[in-house]
């Protein structure tokens, strides 16, 4: 083999190292890239819950970079799924007259970054009063996802943003969740 040739061996071969270099600090850079997109559309859903004298209130609220599309929303009492807030009412023994209330459709909603979203608000006399002791076994579940589908959800109870594989369509059936809190509400008696 003559020095030639031995050079020319020598160069195409640190031609190939460097090329070898380059890609992997492009791959580098595009996961960089790819994390970096990511943390520029993360969502983070925030719960608010006002118990006033006469005011029962939830509210959402996105506080992250990004939209956040809300996929699964439940509200838990003791362990049992309600199926509209007005259950609430039931189990407190609350008579359900002479109130108000504004309920949103939670589940397929987009909250936009710095959007509120009141989920349910009840007015009446004396509410927060009466629901307070049943509110200590209150627990709001929530899933959602970013524009990206990285999901996050609040299940486990050590954190409000667990990461989440994906989060399941929720079926919202109003019509059967008033039918259920009619037939189990107590009849009230008209004058």
């Amino acid at each position: 083999m003559t020095t030639n040739d031995r050079n020319q061996y020598l160069l195409s071969g640190g031609a190939l190292a460097i090329s070898a270099i380059a890609m992997v600090f492009s791959f580098l850079q595009l996961r960089a890239a790819d994390r970096e997109l990511e943390a520029n559309v993360w969502p983070y859903v925030d719960l608010s819950i006002t118990l006033q004298a006469d005011l029962f209130e939830l509210e959402l609220s996105n506080k992250g970079l990004g939209p956040a599309l809300i996929h699964e929303f439940h509200i838990v009492q003791d362990g049992v799924e309600v199926a509209h807030p007005l259950e609430l009412l039931t189990l407190a023994r609350y008579p359900q007259s002479n109130m108000s209330m504004t309920v949103a459709t939670v589940p397929d909603s987009v909250l936009a970054v710095g959007e509120e979203l009141t989920a349910f608000r009840i007015s009446a006399e004396d509410l927060g009063r009466a629901l307070g002791p049943t509110l200590t076994g209150l627990e709001i579940q929530i899933c959602y996802c970013s524009i990206n589908d990285a999901c996050w959800n609040n299940y486990a109870s050590t954190s409000f943003r667990d990461r989440a594989e994906s989060c399941q369509t929720q079926s919202i059936d109003l019509d059967r969740a008033l039918r259920q809190f009619d037939e189990a509400s107590p009849e009230t008696e008209t004058p």
